[in-house]
Parts: C-alpha cells; sequence; structure tokens
C-alpha cells in the first residue's frame, strides 16, 4: 500500500514538474501580457503543488502514514480575475491576437485537465479520508486553472464577448 501511494505521489509531483516547466517556458515566449501574466499564475501555482506534494511525499516516506494535516494551498483565486481586468488597456492597443500565445493557452489546457483527471481518479480510489481530501482539494484546483486558462482564450479572440459575457449590464428602455 505504501509503494503505491509513494509511486502515485511520485507520478503527481512528476506531473507538476512538467506543468510548471511548460509555463516558465510559455511565459518567456509570450507576446502578450495576459499571456504572460497567465503562464505565471500558473507556474506559481504548480510550485505551490509541487511543494505540498513534496511535504506529504516525506511525510508518508518517514512515518509510513498519511499526515492528517495537509499542506495549505496557497492559490489565490483573485490573482486571475486581477489578470483579467488589468488586460482590458492592453486589448484596446493591441490590433491583432497572437496565435502563439492561444496555442500554448490550449496546450497548457490539456495539462490542467490532464492533471485534474489523475487526480480526481487516485480520490476515487483511495479510502483515507486525509489522503481523498488531498487528491479532491488538487483536482479542484486543477478544474479552477482550467477555467481561467479558458477564460483567458476566450479574452484573447473575443475580448468584448468576454467582458459583455461578465458585465451582465442591463439595455436602457
Amino acid at each position: 500500500m505504501l509503494d503505491v501511494r509513494l509511486n502515485a505521489l511520485k507520478k503527481a509531483m512528476q506531473l507538476e514538474k512538467e506543468g510548471m516547466a511548460f509555463y516558465e517556458a510559455s511565459r518567456e515566449k509570450a507576446t502578450s501580457q495576459i499571456g504572460r501574466n497567465m503562464f505565471e499564475y500558473l507556474r506559481k501555482s504548480e510550485e505551490g503543488h509541487m511543494r505540498r506534494i513534496r511535504e506529504i511525499y516525506h511525510s508518508l516516506e518517514q512515518s509510513g502514514n498519511w499526515p492528517e494535516s495537509q499542506p495549505v494551498s496557497d492559490t489565490d483565486e483573485a490573482t486571475y480575475k486581477t489578470i483579467f481586468s488589468e488586460a482590458m488597456a492592453e486589448l484596446k492597443q493591441q490590433n491583432t491576437v497572437n496565435a502563439d500565445d492561444i496555442e500554448a493557452l490550449q496546450q497548457a489546457a490539456t495539462f490542467e485537465k490532464n492533471g485534474e483527471s489523475f487526480y480526481a481518479k487516485r480520490a476515487d480510489e483511495v479510502t483515507d479520508l486525509f489522503e481523498k481530501n488531498f487528491y479532491t482539494q488538487l483536482a479542484h484546483e486543477e478544474f479552477h486553472h482550467l477555467k481561467a486558462i479558458q477564460d483567458s482564450i476566450q479574452m484573447l479572440e473575443d475580448p468584448q464577448g468576454f467582458f459583455a459575457d461578465r458585465e451582465h449590464g442591463t439595455l436602457a428602455c
């Protein structure tokens, strides 16, 4: 049982490591501020996941038991909302959409879907409540990353539609 748990955590660390490397490289290549900000947000989030997974891995390796106190998420949901509000000025000045940024964000969406799927599957497989909660939380965080990426893609492709969807204004008669 211990080997299964440790192997799952090793796979999780590998997923996060690959995501961090991709997001860092994509941030460096991004031509839009939206892309750079989103990739930095995602890189930092994956770095936080990696730290939490590593802490549990070492605890489990030393004690043989899943720790009852989980490392706390340091993902700030308000951060990605700020990315969108700050992007409006850039989009007003920008005449073209960078297809490379959109393509990189689409690849990022695939990373996040795969991570969410892995963590959700792992949460379904385990019986320890603390372990289940940990993987469920990671799946939830990956889902929110995916949503932020999808919002970024929509913002780059259709900024007016993006803001119209979120402002919910009313028409005056």
